[in-house]
């Protein structure tokens, strides 16, 4: 049996408060409020947190701060906060800490698709979610993937929509107990089709390839990183325009020349002899390898379908899986 009770909500995300990296929580808390009149909590990470998975930071104190959002959205004190940490960490606090009353938790929704195992385990979406399961909580990790960079507000809240519709049914039929699910995972197409096909899918299974490119030169940057987001002005990165995450690559080369005063080939060239030295930034978005079988996430994305795909992300043992011999064997003792 599902529930027609009316749900406590916490949104948690890894793209932060609403920004140009962040665009979408506001507008989808206004229709999870206007829609479904659900009540809703938020803790969300005071910065962008992307590809930072399920960790902690466990040698920095989470910090966290009262966030006042736009007039149009209906709050009360003491319900949106930001936070210092990561999107695991945010979910922990809140549930443990502000808002135990929680039935469901939904992280997101994240700028872009979150499609395949390699982002399954890399995401900051994925991992808030994950830890609210960890927690007992019913949780969804909600994306939005576009095509193109027309993330017009229609596609918005069209997404919103879809988004409002799908959470609804999953909770007035409880889904997560009759499918034995802990996370859905949800990637909702920015389109204009208010009823793009619906699919469940399977998992895709996709590969890395290098996820860093080298930097001949840190302060001649002859193009935009497509990942940090760092623009050039005159061969220059002008600062100004940074912002807090962005100066992550910038501190970290600061901190390699302090921590290596003697060192003359840590500097702000790569040393030409070697490795000793080189300056890597990270740059996933041109080394994602994935191939769309039809049935998985991917290859839902890619008819720019809408794809729900249930798992479980406790990490169950597979136990002995009817490999005893094996083990024994190898010399090992396989236990029921």
């Amino acid at each position: 049996m599902g529930s027609l009770r009316k749900p406590t909500v916490l949104i948690t995300n890894d793209d932060g408060p609403l920004s140009d990296e962040s665009p979408f929580i506001e507008t989808f808390v206004c229709a999870l409020q206007n829609k479904l009149g659900w009540n809703i909590k938020v803790c969300i990470p005071a910065c962008q947190r992307s590809w930072i998975a399920k960790a902690f930071l466990v040698n920095q104190p989470v910090v966290l701060k009262e966030l006042k959002p736009s007039a149009n959205i209906k709050t009360e004190k003491g319900c949106w906060y930001t936070a210092s940490g990561t999107p695991a960490s945010c979910v922990n606090i809140a549930l443990n800490h502000l808002f135990p009353d929680v039935d469901l938790v939904i992280s997101g929704p994240n700028l872009g698709s979150n499609v395949a195992n390699t982002c399954a385990v890399a995401s900051g979406t994925l991992g808030g979610a994950i830890e609210a399961a960890i927690d007992g909580r019913k949780a969804i990790a909600l994306s939005f993937a576009f095509f193109n960079r027309d993330i017009s507000d229609d596609k918005v809240q069209n997404a919103c929509s879809i988004a409002c519709s799908i959470i609804e049914k999953l909770w007035i039929s409880d889904a997560w107990k009759s499918s034995n699910t802990s996370v859905f995972n949800i990637n909702i197409p920015l389109v204009t089709d208010p009823e793009p096909p619906i699919y469940i899918t399977k998992m895709g299974t996709s590969r890395f390839g290098s996820l860093y490119t080298r930097l001949e030169d840190v302060d001649e940057f002859s193009s935009t990183n497509p990942v940090t987001g760092l623009q050039v002005n005159n061969n220059k990165v002008d600062e100004s325009n940074l912002s807090k995450s962005q100066k992550q690559l910038r501190l970290a080369v600061d901190d390699a020349k302090d921590t290596n005063p003697g060192n003359p080939s840590v500097n702000t060239r790569t040393s030409v002899d070697g490795e000793d030295g080189a300056t890597y930034v990270f740059s996933a978005s041109v080394a994602i390898k994935s191939a769309a079988a039809e049935g998985t996430d991917i290859w839902a994305v890619h008819q720019k379908a809408v794809s729900i795909t249930p798992l479980k992300p406790e990490l169950h043992s597979l136990g002995n899986s009817g490999q005893a011999s094996l083990w024994s064997h190898l010399g090992f003792i396989p236990l029921e």
